[in-house]
């Protein structure tokens, strides 16, 4: 499992590395049609980094929302009205007699939650750091090549 990995790893590095040597050794010149080409494989690959960020950030503000409402309502923090009656109510709901301990398992596994997606959000970010850079390194060589 772990060589699979850490070969998947390389070949991504490889990849990308391919895809830098290629927007720089670009000649449009000799090979007009491959511009396009190759700009949609970047473009590809940063749309896929980019997407899996944005949907893992949306759902990490997903869950952070009940501990927000919670908070709100504990603390009885200054909120617009709808969002502050939508928290009362979350509260009230939760709270068994004068201790909110269902309210404090929501607030806890909300907040875990919303620590989950951000390392799984931002992880391939760190991880692919370097093969990151070559195609963003690709990126603005096709965007100086098409400029010009």
């Amino acid at each position: 499992m772990v060589a699979s990995t850490v070969n998947r790893r390389s070949r991504y590095r490889e990849y990308a590395q391919f895809l830098r040597v290629s927007a720089d050794r670009l000649d449009m010149a000799v090979a007009p049609g491959r511009l396009e080409n190759l700009r949609s494989k970047v473009n590809t690959e940063r749309n896929m980094f980019l997407a899996w960020v944005i949907i893992w950030s949306i759902l990490a503000l997903i869950c952070v929302a009940p501990l927000v409402m919670l908070l709100i309502a504990h603390m009885d923090m200054p909120a617009p009205g709808f969002i502050a009656a939508q928290s009362d109510a979350l509260y009230s709901q939760l709270r068994i007699g004068d201790e909110p301990t269902n309210a404090d398992f929501v607030a806890s596994g909300s907040a875990l939650a919303f620590l989950a997606a951000i390392v799984i959000g931002y992880a391939p970010i760190i991880v692919y750091a370097g093969p990151l850079n070559d195609i963003e390194h690709a990126h603005r060589v096709l965007k100086s090549i098409e400029r010009a």
